[in-house]
């Protein structure tokens, strides 16, 4: 059955950056500590523009459409499984309230509200992901974790890009300020990886290491339930 997401494409285009076509809940990859915060925000522009521009980065803040596309219809439930509504009009309890009765493989389903139009509301230094256009049913969401919201929380000449050092489901990748310690830039800078087996596949991917304090390369290997 295809599984339904209040996050929606968004969510799922972050997936597909880290692990391909593979939508996936578990992950094994390199211990990535808690967050160590501002320690790589302040960055050296020379260096920075020497290193290459990243191919994602987010330059400006963007304003996240008000509408919103309507939740899926109903759809069967598995045996014993529930979901907290039945229709849009059941989902009150916050903006933009949107229905999504069965959520797949992940879970029972429920309601899906908007957190935020703009960056302003998330607090310092995390973005609002917005959802694809006013017609999309995704929700906008705050992307805490990260060091950075736009470039220029990482200095002059900084970029703040999404990190992806984990197989994602219901959450976007937080945002971190690239350095010049930098082992990579981009995925492409990083060696491929052709392994997995069955419902399990290996992918490289460029990845922010708050313990270090830089980007490198590292592995993921994202599986199917």
């Amino acid at each position: 059955m295809r599984k339904v997401l209040p996050l929606g494409v968004r969510t799922a285009q972050v997936i597909f950056t880290a692990c391909g076509a593979v939508l996936a809940l578990a992950c094994g990859t390199v211990d990535v500590p808690p967050d160590a915060g501002d320690a790589a925000v302040n960055v050296d522009a020379a260096k920075k523009n020497d290193a290459g521009v990243p191919l994602n980065h987010r330059a400006t803040a963007a304003a996240c459409p008000t509408d919103r596309g309507p939740g899926p219809p109903t759809q069967p439930y598995p045996q014993g499984q529930t979901s907290g509504c039945a229709s849009d009009s059941d989902c009150t309890a916050g903006q933009n309230g949107r229905c999504f009765p069965f959520e797949g493989l992940v879970g029972p389903g429920g309601c899906s509200y908007d957190q935020c139009f703009e960056d302003s509301a998330c607090g310092a230094k995390t973005p609002c992901i917005c959802r694809a256009s006013a017609t999309d049913n995704a929700a906008n969401v705050c992307d805490p974790g990260g060091n950075c919201a736009v470039d220029s929380d990482c200095g002059p000449g900084g970029y703040c890009s999404p990190s992806v050092s984990a197989c994602l489901w219901n959450s976007p990748a937080p945002y971190f300020c690239h350095t010049p310690a930098d082992g990579c830039i981009n995925d492409s800078d990083c060696p491929s990886v052709d392994a997995g087996t069955g419902s399990c596949s290996t992918f490289s991917t460029c990845a922010y290491d708050p313990q270090a304090g830089y980007w490198g390369c590292t592995q993921l290997t994202c599986c199917l339930p």
